[in-house]
Formats: C-alpha cells, structure tokens, sequence
C-alpha cells in the first residue's frame, strides 16, 4: 500500500480499513492465483515424486535454455561470456555453472540496467527487497516465476496440513495503524485470502488481551510470519499462563532465521509445530522444512549451491540460479546468506538438503583470534524469563547483549557470560542492557546478532 492509497487507508476507520485491505487483497490474488498458476501447482506435484535423473534432466534444459537467452539477450552476460571466452554450449550441466564467476549483490545493484533483456517486455512485477544491509534493490520479475514464488509457499502449506485458503493469522511486518494509535482492533481482515493481518508493532502485556480474544474468536488454521513475532506472542501466552483456545495445525515461519529457544517456545505455547522455509525475494531459491526438520531446495525455481570456504568447513554461502525469470535472470547469485547442507545421494546436483539456514553472511560475532561465530543462540541455553535477546558486537573484544524481560533474575547474566565464555571466546568483555523490547529494522525484522558494521 503506497502513495494516494496510504493517504486514504490511514484516514478511515478500523472496518473501512478491512474494505481497503480486502480490495487490495483481492488485487493480489489475482496476480498469485489466477492464470497459469493451476498449470503451476500441478507440474509442482508432478516434480515432488519425480526421479533424480527426471529432475537433472529438466534442470539441465532449463538451464541450457536460460544460458543461450543470457547469452543473445542480457548485456551483463554477454560481456561475462565475452571475458571469459565461453559459449552456451559450454555450460549444458549444473556442474559447467562453475565455468561463471559468482554474482555479488552489490554488482548487480550497481549495474542492474545490465540484466534487463535487451528490448525486452514489461516485467510482470517488480520485487523490491527490504534493503536490509544496504539501498534496495528493484528486481524485475515474470509471470512463472512469481507465480511459482506463491505455488510452492501454498504446497508447503497443504503438505502439512493447512488447505489453501484455511483462516491464517499472520504476524510479519505490515504496519496496519501508525505505531502510536494503540486503539484496538490490532488486526485486518483480508477476505481474498480468509487472512486476519496483525500488527506485529503494538503487540506488548497492555494489548495482549485484545490479541488473545480476537485470535481465539478466528480460531485461525495456521498462524504465519516472522519467528520474532510469533515467539514474542508465544512469551505472553506461557508468562500469563494462558492456552490458546484454538488450535492451530501448523506454524509456518519464514523471513528470518529461526532460532532454536523460539522455536520452543512456539510449540510450547501452541501445541503445534513449526515448519519453517527460507526464500529470498529475488525468488531463485525455495526450501520448506519437512517432518524431519530438513529443508529441501525446490528444482523448479533455481539450483542451488552451497560454496564453502574450505573443504572442512561446515557452512558455506548460498548460490543461486534462476531457471525461469528471463525478465531479469540471476545466475550464481549469492544471495548473502550461509547455510548448513548434508550430503544426499538420492538429491539431484542442483537440489540440497539443508540441516538449517544461519542468517546473513555478515551477522557473526568476530572474536580476537580470527574465528567467525554464527547463529549462537546456544549461549541463552538454560536462561530462563527473557522474552528476547540481541548480541551487538561494539568491537572484536567487546559485545552488549540487549534483554528483554519482563522480571530480571541476576542469575542469568552469570550463566550467559558462562556460556558465551566456554563457547565463543574468553576475549571478549560482555556488557548488558535491558530494553522493553529489542529494536526491529525498517522491515519489522528481528537480528539476532548485529556485527560489527
């Protein structure tokens, strides 16, 4: 909602703004759901039982085939090709994808006129990223892949449970009302997707109540959005002693790394679990978990990559390749984030198993000896009454952990310390402070460690 319609939303009350939301909604559905997207869902069922050699077979023609229009189509390409002296016949597997040079974000950010198909048509839509480690990107996107993007997040759905178009909660980053109007309703009604929009800003022990009561009046399916979010409901719930009076079939988190305390905390709340997938908004990877709490990698959108530093190295960062966006085709892109993959014999080579997504590339903690530390959530085992936590890295031999918490147990700075000490580094001083709630981005998302800028 931008513009003329912001103007017009903010300035009528709570029920029109539902109307508006709807009418907006309604918009979105079509562009998501309409069209070619039966054609989608139904070739996603075919892939989802389909062989490895059926699954190498349609990468390696989509790939060919994007190689070849990369090649007479996009400027940016056709001078990679040219340095490199390569040709599309060059590059007909997933494994000839190595011959290009990685795609930096910040490349493609300066030079993005480049991946735009000469005279070539109007994009379907246009996919801003939240900007979160920079300017914001303007991604140029087609009918397929967007319509993908919407097909494999409903299968995911669907595979554990939740029908398509069930009552869904939803906590992301959609600033409903100005953050100072603390006027209930805290939610929208969006009936194009039967989606009851909460605010994820004006969520605090004031507000909970009324949170509580129009949630166990929606009886919602599923609730979905940020891990931060939902977790931060979840702790009003377990501090008040309260159960939900409905039951949902399944969470479903996305947009930021989900860490392990909220992920328990969640399924404690809720008596639910969590499926978790990671996507990006450059829609060239998607990965839901399944049962198991593996994340597998869709072939239909792109191949995927996990490049490690070193042979022994757990974690690498995520490469990936469009297969079907010609209205701006990314390949090798690093996306900017790491991830933990295992080795599957039974995967194609452009597909991966992922044990778990650790966040963004820059998001560690440095520590005096040259180590690099990611996703150290481990350090907040065994602390108990602390709603949220965030490490700040100030510089390589000092940290400031903010908390949040609703009732402070001096105990728990020992036991921190302790485990930050035994686990991360000895070198580094820790300082703590404690906030009424830790500071979101512009985007409404929560980081769990802030490095060193």
């Amino acid at each position: 909602m931008r513009g003329a319609f912001d103007y017009v939303y903010y300035n009528t009350p709570s029920w029109a703004q539902s109307f508006l939301v709807s009418v907006y909604g309604c918009d979105l559905y079509r562009k998501r759901y309409i069209g070619i997207y039966k054609k989608i869902k139904q070739e996603i069922l075919e892939f989802k039982e389909a062989s490895k050699d059926k699954i190498d077979a349609m990468q390696q023609e989509r790939l060919h085939a994007l190689i070849q229009y990369c090649y007479r189509n996009i400027p940016y390409y056709q001078n990679i090709f040219s340095e490199y002296a390569l040709k599309p016949q060059d590059i007909t597997s997933v494994a000839d994808l190595q011959k290009l040079p990685i795609l930096d974000k910040q490349v493609l950010r300066e030079h993005i006129s480049l991946f735009r198909p000469i005279n070539g048509k109007r994009p379907f839509i246009v996919q801003k990223t939240s900007g979160s480690t920079g300017t914001p990107l303007a991604l140029d996107v087609n009918e397929y892949t967007y319509k993908l993007a919407m097909a494999l997040l409903v299968d995911h759905e669907e595979s554990h449970g939740v029908p398509f178009r069930s009552r869904r909660a939803t906590f992301a980053g959609r600033m409903i009302q100005p953050l100072n109007n603390l006027t209930p309703p805290f939610s929208r009604f969006n009936w194009a997707e039967n989606q009851k929009i909460f605010s994820s800003y004006h969520l605090s022990s004031r507000t909970f109540p009324y949170y509580r009561k129009e949630l166990d009046n929606f009886k919602p399916l599923e609730i979905i959005g940020y891990p931060s979010a939902i977790s931060e409901l979840a702790t009003h719930y377990l501090e008040k002693g309260i159960r939900p009076q409905f039951q949902a079939k399944a969470i479903v988190t996305n947009s930021e790394s989900l860490l392990s305390w909220q992920r328990d905390r969640i399924e404690s709340a809720f008596q639910c679990p969590i499926y978790d997938y990671y996507g990006t908004a450059e829609y060239v990877i998607f990965a839901g978990q399944n049962i198991s709490g593996i994340y597998k990698t869709n072939p239909l959108i792109g191949i995927s990559e996990i490049v490690k530093e070193s042979d022994d190295a757990q974690e690498g960062r995520i490469i990936a390749t469009t297969l079907n966006n010609y209205a701006m085709p990314l390949v090798r892109y690093d996306v900017g984030d790491t991830a933990i993959s295992i080795d599957d014999k039974g995967n194609s080579e452009g597909v991966k198993s992922i044990v778990r997504f650790n966040g963004r590339k820059d998001d560690y903690i440095f520590t005096p000896d040259g180590r690099k530390i990611g996703r150290i959530d481990h350090i907040f085992k065994g602390v108990y009454g602390i709603r949220e936590a965030q490490v700040i890295q100030n510089s390589v031999t000092q940290c400031t952990i903010l908390i949040s918490t609703s009732k402070k147990i001096p105990n728990n700075e020992k036991l921190i310390t302790e485990n930050f000490k035994s686990r991360i580094s000895e070198e580094i001083a820790i300082n703590f402070e404690y906030v009424e709630r830790i500071p979101r981005g512009k985007n409404g998302k929560f980081k769990s460690v802030v490095g060193i800028s």
